[in-house]
């Protein structure tokens, strides 16, 4: 039944269910890994014969998952990434892992398979194996084989994951929702709640928001590694353009003459045609019979001898040019459309042409004169040609001067001067160069920020490898000096401390208020409106606002659909808000939505209901197989 159901799986849903299980490719790139002579751990579930060793989850594949994995969060993270997030990260890679070994066993042993052709049409749909929208078996091998693996294996992983997806997606496609279920669904979503609101500003407490010095050393004990110097590093650097190198190409009579001849085509010069016309628009199909009989009007009068450029001013309904007698001016062909281009360009000088039915109406057409198209010569396109042939010529330069560029680079790994004098280059200097934000011409490029920073080798002053800057841009880093983080003395960061506190003693105020308030409100001990009075604060409301509407701060939004219904009067609540502030919140009562829905809305809310619970469905069901499996980790798989 599942697999019935499996293969009537097409279009979006398909889209949305089989997602989750290419997340791993998504998630680390497809450099995941195949094959291994260790494992990482061993996975047999009780569809596992249990004469036969248990299934080994590679240990190579796993390793480079969480490399690839860590390599990310470095980069994000411009610095080590804190041991807690490495044993979780390591954890959930392998979990991940052995979850896939457990779900391709159960697979397999209720009969799911994968035919070759689903297996070669996922495999020619990866974005990284197209070229132009196309598949490319070439691009998909050269990849690849960068990454050490061939097609064959890249198609069994392929094969496994299409296998595992058969499974999930025959588990969520086969759940469904009640129709009580979906009325009650609609009903919260469309419920709307009374509420009113007054802000709690914390600016209002900083006067008496001042920390203590005590307060202040512990702030500045807790968090010194928050009040580091920047990591920075003086960089000496070279950089290869193609846009200098064809400033500098020698141009000479004979060889832009002969490039000329060679490209002479592309210096053709348009014919253009000036033309008038007069416009009768067509609103609608009904009113096409009369719009029509209109413009044979108009062309009647023309043809008696009636002058074009009056005809027009009173018949045209083009504002762009009736003003004007109806002229369009000097263009060429393609500035026209299909019919009107065709018939303009068609006829002589003198000509009237019509009525000439386009997307926009009826068109009565004059011709008045013509410029024939002409071939360009050197010397009036010599400006366009010379800038063409130098960049072309600058462009076959480059490829052979960026890779002497990295080869004179590694010869003088430690002596950017060297390399300078040899490829002719001028040395150019940054004094300061930040992990966090590059340094100024290139301002924050992550590209030559990570090949400064993540390169122990540069940062002992060897020179990098030529990093793109953009095509045809290239530069090669050499670092002069570094200066390591160091810790900044207190004295220092004083003043930032003492904003940072007092911002936190006047939100604890603030919140601190707003639940006195909300206590007092509940007790009896004042009204809404005396509260409001007495403090001055912001009042909003009352109001009924639904789930999605802006009307309403998100925290308040939140806070006003968690809390349970008022059973008599309002209900009241201190609620903090994301910028530091607090705010006080009336529930007083709700309403329901009862307009009849749209047939259509009520399919989406079930397809959408439909898919939640069967991904759920396929969650839980993942769980119950991994706590019945039997797996065995390899402790030492990260060592």
């Amino acid at each position: 039944m599942l697999q019935k159901i499996h293969d009537k799986i097409t279009g979006w849903i398909a889209a949305i269910v089989i997602a989750p299980i290419f997340l791993a490719f998504i998630f680390w790139g497809i450099n995941v890994g195949f094959g291994s002579v260790s494992y990482a751990a061993k996975v047999s579930t009780g569809d596992w014969p249990w004469w036969k060793p248990s299934p080994k989850v590679s240990s190579e594949e796993v390793r480079r998952a969480y490399q690839n994995q860590m390599a990310q969060y470095q980069q994000q993270l411009r610095k080590d990434v804190p041991p807690e997030m490495r044993a979780m990260v390591q954890e959930n890679v392998l979990e991940a892992f052995i979850r896939n070994e457990i779900l391709t066993q159960h697979s397999t042993n209720l009969g799911y398979r994968v035919s070759d052709a689903q297996v070669m049409k996922a495999y020619e749909e990866v974005p990284q194996f197209q070229v132009d929208g196309k598949f490319s078996a070439e691009a998909a091998k050269r990849l690849l084989e960068t990454q050490g693996f061939s097609p064959a294996q890249f198609e069994a992983e392929q094969r496994r994951t299409l296998q595992i997806s058969q499974l999930q997606n025959g588990l969520v496609l086969s759940s469904f929702v009640t129709p009580a279920e979906l009325a009650r669904a609609r009903a919260l979503q469309r419920e709307q709640r009374e509420a009113s609101w007054m802000l709690i500003p914390a600016a209002s407490f900083l006067a008496q928001s001042e920390p203590d010095d005590a307060a202040i050393s512990a702030y500045y004990n807790k968090n010194k590694a928050s009040f580091m110097t920047p990591d920075t590093v003086a960089l000496k650097y070279l950089e290869l353009k193609v846009d200098d190198i064809a400033a500098q190409v020698k141009v000479t009579d004979d060889a832009l003459a002969a490039y000329y001849d060679s490209v002479k085509e592309r210096y053709v010069e348009a014919e253009k045609r000036r033309g008038r016309h007069i416009l009768i628009q067509v609103a609608s199909d009904a009113d096409d019979a009369a719009a029509r009989k209109k413009a044979e009007e108009a062309l009647a009068k023309v043809n008696a001898g009636g002058d074009f450029a009056k005809l027009a001013k009173e018949y045209s309904q083009d504002a762009g040019s009736a003003a004007q007698g109806g002229d369009l001016g000097w263009a060429e062909r393609s500035y026209f459309v299909g019919p009107f281009a065709d018939a303009l360009f068609s006829m002589k000088p003198g000509e009237v042409r019509g009525p000439v039915r386009t997307q926009f109406g009826y068109h009565i057409i004059k011709l008045d004169e013509v410029k024939p198209g002409k071939q360009k010569t050197l010397q009036e396109a010599r400006a366009e040609v010379e800038a063409e042939y130098r960049r072309q010529e600058a462009e076959k330069q480059f490829g052979e001067r960026q890779e002497q560029l990295a080869d004179k680079a590694f010869e003088h790994l430690d002596d950017l001067d060297a390399v300078a004098k040899e490829v002719s280059l001028p040395v150019h200097e940054i004094a300061e160069f930040t992990r966090d934000n590059g340094g100024a011409p290139f301002g924050k490029r992550d590209e030559l920020i990570s090949a400064v920073f993540e390169n122990n080798d540069v940062l002992n002053g060897q020179n990098s490898r030529p990093v793109e800057l953009a095509p045809g841009d290239v530069v090669v880093l050499h670092v002069t000096t570094r200066h390591e983080p160091q810790q900044k003395p207190l004295a220092e960061v004083r003043a930032q401390i003492v904003d940072t506190l007092r911002g936190q003693l006047a939100s604890t105020a603030a919140h601190k208020t707003a639940t006195e308030l909300a206590e007092k409100l509940r007790s009896g001990g004042t009204t809404w409106s005396q509260a409001a009075a007495e403090h001055k604060f912001e009042v909003d409301g009352p109001k009924y606002v639904g789930r999605t509407e802006s009307a309403m701060p998100t925290e308040l939004r939140t806070a006003l659909f968690a809390a349970p219904r008022p059973e008599s009067g309002a209900r009241y609540q201190a609620v903090p808000m994301g910028n530091g502030d607090a705010a006080l919140l009336a529930f007083s009562g709700t309403r329901q939505d009862t307009s009849p829905e749209p047939a259509e809305d009520q399919q989406n809310r079930e397809r959408e209901l439909n898919i939640r619970i069967g991904t759920g469905e396929v969650m839980s069901y993942t769980r119950a197989l991994r706590a019945s499996a039997n797996v065995t980790k390899n402790s030492k798989v990260f060592e």
